[in-house]
C-alpha cells in the first residue's frame, strides 16, 4: 500500500458532501425569480467546516499508514466522523438562526439538510457567509432527505457485506489449520504404528 491510496480513499468519501450530492441551483434568486411571495421556504444545505474535513483526513491517514486501521476501518470512520461534523455544523446554524431572520421549519443535522424560510436577503448573507453551501427549492426538501438515507442504507448494507466477508475468510482459514493439524497427527500416528510393526518383527527374528 502506498501513501497515496488511504488518503485518496479518504477524500473521495469526505469530497461527497450533501450539497455534492444534490442536483440543484445553488442560488436564490434562481429559485424566488418566479414567486410573488419572497416568504416561500426553500432546503438549503451545510456542509462541515473544510479544516475539521482536513484534519481528521490527517489523522485517519497517519493512523492507516502506521497500520492501526485497516482500510476498511478508516472509511467506515470517515463516514462516521463526516455525519458528526455535518450535525454539528447544521445543529450551531439551527441555533444561529434564531437569531436571525431565517425559520427554520425542519431539519435534518445528520444529512445537514434544512427546509427554512426567511428574507432574500438573509439566506443569501448566509450563503456568503458560508453558514450554508447550497440552497435549492424548498419542494425538495423531502426528496433530498430521503436520498441521504437511502445512501446511507446503501452504505450499512455494503459494510456489512464487508464484515461477513471478512468473517467467512478468517472461517476458511481456521479450518484449513485445523486439517493440517489433524492430517499431521495421523501421520504420526502412523509412524508409531511402524514402529511397533518394525519392532514386533525383529522380535520374530530373534525367536526364530
Amino acid at each position: 500500500m502506498t501513501d497515496g491510496h488511504p488518503r485518496r480513499a479518504f477524500l473521495g468519501i469526505a469530497g461527497t458532501g450533501v450539497a455534492a450530492s444534490l442536483a440543484g441551483c445553488s442560488q436564490l434568486e434562481s429559485l424566488t425569480q418566479s414567486d410573488d411571495d419572497s416568504s416561500d421556504a426553500v432546503t438549503v444545505a451545510v456542509s462541515p467546516d473544510r479544516e475539521d474535513l482536513e484534519r481528521l483526513n490527517e489523522e485517519i491517514r497517519t493512523a492507516v499508514q502506521s497500520g492501526n486501521m485497516t482500510q476498511q476501518e478508516a472509511q467506515q470512520r470517515a463516514l462516521e466522523e463526516q455525519r458528526n461534523l455535518t450535525e454539528e455544523a447544521a445543529t450551531e446554524f439551527e441555533d444561529s438562526a434564531a437569531d436571525s431572520e431565517i425559520t427554520v421549519e425542519k431539519s435534518k443535522p445528520e444529512y445537514g439538510l434544512l427546509r427554512v424560510t426567511g428574507s432574500d436577503e438573509a439566506i443569501m448573507s448566509a450563503l456568503r457567509e458560508g453558514e450554508i453551501s447550497g440552497i435549492y427549492p424548498g419542494d425538495q426538501y423531502d426528496a433530498f432527505v430521503q436520498q441521504q438515507q437511502q445512501q446511507a442504507q446503501q452504505r450499512e448494507m455494503l459494510r456489512r457485506q464487508q464484515e461477513e466477508q471478512q468473517d467467512g475468510g478468517a472461517e476458511n482459514e481456521s479450518d484449513a489449520g485445523n486439517e493440517t493439524d489433524a492430517g499431521n497427527e495421523t501421520d504420526a500416528s502412523d509412524g508409531g504404528n511402524q514402529t511397533a510393526e518394525n519392532g514386533s518383527d525383529a522380535d520374530d527374528e530373534t525367536t526364530e
